[in-house]
Parts: C-alpha cells; sequence; structure tokens
C-alpha cells in the first residue's frame, strides 16, 4: 500500500486493542507497501535517466528512507498514536500542516492507485498488445472499484501474503539474471563497469534526475507507521521491523538493479514492459518472463486493491477528525461508507481517464507527481522528528539507530531540496510537479475556508 489509515487524534492504540503483529509481521506489510508497480515498472524510467549508475540512485535513496523511517519510528515508539504522522505533524507543525499532509497522502494515494491501473494495463497489454492500454487499466480499475463495493477488509491478509511472493519474485530475477551474467548463456553482456562513462553514461545529473523514481519506489513506507498501533510489543517489535523493511527493501532493489543493467543495455529500457520482463526476454529465458509478468501482475493488483480501500479509510478518518466534509462518514448498518467509496473510485477513474488522453505520458506524469508529494510528506515528517527531539518529554528516551540524528534529518531535508530542483530539468517531471503544486493551492484554500468554518461554528457556540 501506498498509504496509511488516519483515525482521530487523540484516541489512543490501548483503546483499540492490538492484534499482535511482530516485527516480521510488520515488515512484511512494509515490504508489501513498499515493492509494487512503482519498481517493477517504475524504474525503467529511473534505468532511462541514470543508467548503470541507477543502481547507487537506489542506494542513496534507500538511506534517505532510512532517515524518515528513523524518524517517524522514533516519534511513534515514544507517543504511539493512531494517525501517526498526521496527528504528529499536527502537534508539532500546527493545524494547517497537519491538513495539508492528510490531504497530500489522499490525494497521492488517488494518482499511486491510478499508477497501478495504468502499469496493470501495461503488463496485460504484454499478452493482449491488440487491446488499447487506457482500455485495459479502465477495465482493472473497475474491478477493484466493484470488489471494494464488496467490503475488501480482509484484502490486507492477501496483501501481506503477495509481500513474500513480489520478494521472492525479485529474488529469483537477481538469480536467474546473475547465473546468465556468469555464464553467458545465450547472450554476450556488455559490462557497465569497463570505464566511467559506461557507468554514468548520462553524468552524474542524470543519476541526480532518476531519483524522483527511486524515491517514488520508496515511498509506500508509511504502512509500517500506520499499522504500528496494532503491534503487540512495540517498543521492541517496531525498531526491528524498519530495520528488516530497510535494509531488506535496500538489499532488494540495489541488487537487482545492479543484475538488470549487467544483463540489458540500459538504453533498451522502456516503460511500455517491466524491465525485468524485458531482461528474460534479452537473455532468452522467456518462460521466466511469462512467470514474472503474471507475479507483478497480481502484486500489483492487490496493491491497488488494498490501496484503494486504505483510501476510503484516510478520507473517513479525515472527515472524523473534522478535516473533511462530514458526507463521507454516511454508512451503512454494516459499515460501508458508500459516499467515501464513491469519492475514491471517482478519482481514480479521472486519473486513468486521462490515458485516453496522454497514454505514453500519464505514466511518468503519475510517478513524477506522487514522488513531489512523497517529498513534502518526508520533509514535513523530518521538521517534526528535529521539533520532537529539541521539546520532547523526559520520558520520551527511544530513538531509532536508523537516523543518524540531527545530521542525518537536517541531510536528508537538504538532498531533497537539491533532488526537487535537479528534476525539474525533466520534462515530464516538470509537468507532474506543475499537478503537485495545483493540489498543493486546492488544499491550501480549502483550509482556509475550512478555518473560517470552524471558527464561525465555534463563535456561534
Amino acid at each position: 500500500m501506498k498509504n496509511g489509515i488516519n483515525l482521530p487524534r487523540g484516541e489512543k492504540p490501548d483503546e483499540a486493542g492490538r492484534s499482535g503483529l511482530n516485527a516480521v509481521s510488520l515488515a512484511g506489510l512494509g515490504i508489501g507497501g513498499v515493492i509494487g508497480a512503482g519498481f517493477f515498472l517504475g524504474s525503467g524510467l529511473a534505468v532511462r535517466e541514470a543508467g548503470p549508475s541507477v543502481s547507487i540512485a537506489f542506494l542513496i535513496g534507500g538511506v534517505m528512507m532510512m532517515q524518515v523511517l528513523g524518524a517517524m519510528t522514533s516519534i511513534n515508539v515514544n507517543r504511539l498514536e493512531r494517525g501517526s504522522f498526521r496527528v504528529y505533524v499536527e502537534q508539532f507543525l500546527g493545524s494547517y500542516a497537519g491538513f495539508l499532509v492528510g490531504w497530500a497522502v489522499f490525494i497521492s494515494s488517488i494518482l499511486g492507485i491510478g499508477s497501478e491501473a495504468i502499469a496493470m494495463g501495461v503488463f496485460v497489454h504484454f499478452w493482449m498488445p491488440h487491446i488499447a492500454l487506457p482500455i485495459l487499466a479502465t477495465t482493472f480499475t473497475g474491478i477493484i472499484i466493484l470488489l471494494n463495493l464488496m467490503d475488501m477488509k480482509q484484502f490486507g491478509r492477501i496483501e501481506s501474503g503477495m509481500a513474500a511472493v513480489k520478494a521472492l519474485a525479485i529474488l529469483l530475477f537477481i538469480f536467474l539474471g546473475g547465473y546468465a551474467f556468469l555464464t553467458q548463456v545465450g547472450f554476450t553482456p556488455s559490462s557497465p563497469f569497463s570505464s566511467g562513462h559506461a557507468f554514468f553514461p548520462t553524468g552524474f545529473s542524470g543519476l541526480l534526475q532518476s531519483m524522483l523514481v527511486v524515491v517514488f519506489s520508496f515511498s509506500g513506507i508509511s504502512a509500517v507507521a500506520m499499522a504500528a498501533t496494532e503491534v503487540s510489543n512495540p517498543r521492541v517489535e517496531i525498531p526491528r521491523a524498519t530495520r528488516y523493511l530497510s535494509f531488506g527493501s535496500i538489499s532488494l532493489y540495489v541488487l537487482a538493479m545492479l543484475v538488470l543493467v549487467m544483463i540489458t543495455p540500459w538504453n533498451s529500457v522502456s516503460t511500455k514492459k517491466s524491465p525485468f520482463v524485458h531482461a528474460f526476454d534479452v537473455i532468452g529465458m522467456d518462460w521466466a518472463a511469462e512467470g514474472l509478468n503474471v507475479i507483478i501482475l497480481l502484486a500489483a493488483f492487490s496493491v491497488m486493491a488494498a490501496s484503494y480501500f486504505a483510501s476510503i479509510q484516510l478520507i473517513v478518518s479525515l472527515s472524523v477528525a473534522k478535516k473533511g466534509p462530514r458526507l463521507f462518514l454516511q454508512h451503512s448498518s454494516r459499515g460501508f461508507y458508500r459516499n467515501a467509496w464513491m469519492a475514491v473510485g471517482l478519482g481514480v477513474l479521472i486519473v486513468v481517464g486521462l490515458s485516453f488522453l496522454l497514454p505514453s505520458n500519464l505514466y511518468s506524469y503519475l510517478v513524477s507527481a506522487s514522488s513531489y508529494f512523497t517529498f513534502l510528506n518526508w520533509t514535513l515528517n523530518l521538521i517534526t522528528y528535529l521539533l520532537w527531539r529539541k521539546n520532547r518529554e523526559e520520558k520520551e528516551t527511544f530513538e531509532s539507530r536508523l537516523i543518524w540524528g540531527r545530521l542525518g534529518a537536517y541531510g536528508t531535508i537538504l538532498s531533497i531540496l537539491i533532488l526537487f530542483v535537479i528534476s525539474l530539468r525533466v520534462h515530464d517531471f516538470r509537468l507532474g510537479f506543475y499537478a503537485f503544486f495545483g493540489f498543493v493551492i486546492v488544499i491550501s484554500i480549502s483550509y482556509f475556508f475550512w478555518s473560517r468554518r470552524n471558527l464561525h461554528r465555534i463563535q456561534q457556540q
């Protein structure tokens, strides 16, 4: 999943009970949120920008992710509340920041679901090239909407299982691709390590420009923070789970990228198919290409369905916290939030509908726009961490080992600012930024009217 579930501020985890998640299951949930179409398909965009040096880009992105996850974990373990990052941002940065980050995550979730739908269309297009990609993407969107109409609360279990399947699929690619490279069976690879230019064909600037897509591949880490209240022993299991998630995802990503660029010419990669499926085609393992395409299709399907359900919960929780319209609180006797379900479905259909107008570029637009929202979310979390560190209570002694203190927080914020400026040099990313900026303006204007309305209500009481 690319997002979590925000519930009202002040509801302590003990009041709702815990399901007894341990470090392994929590890390599995996190890996399930991190490994999605953003990696299986979106990494092709990063390879096109950076060439073989994309492996370093994923390493840098992983270190940045570790700092953010460490910041979130440090506060979460000491102040375990449902709603986590939105609640903490509001506590330390004020009402507007909490409103902004809550709705930013919701919009990012809608864009993320849309990107998963486009990716699913790409994956199926592998077998059905005669059917237009927008039609395939719209069809999958309709299926997901109907599935959530039938109450998909149990889909979380399927998502946890798919996390293991996705990780195994990457390990299988690393093993088979590495074996093919070492034995040179069926193809003659060109080593990306033969020279500096071979490893950095687009220069260091290309590496930096690829980071926007890399960040998108790590953007699902908030799933761990959102599920933290369900852990049986938070002070022990949450830090352990974040270490598993961090080092596990970084290792899988970096090794997979290294194998990919060793067996595939970097300039042959495109977003018309998964770069990993393309790599198996290059080395003549058609059977592996077929199997991997099935796995990543199912993975994208599970992520999309679970994210849709979580988006419904997110918009409902914003309304419960009086940061959204009350009409989203209306529900049936069995707890089905029809208006929220319709709002999420309409938003996703609008996003996917754009594929009929921008079929060749929409995926990169969605990835870049979602990544800018991730930049915003990560920056606010790091600033919140710095303020918490300065003003924490004496009993709040835990601090995650993943984050390198103030140096790690300031360094990551500075890195985000640099990457933000560099990314604007890419045309498709720049258009994604315009969409992101427009949404931020809309959220800010909405907050102005929302705060005035609340003030008016208070004055009338």
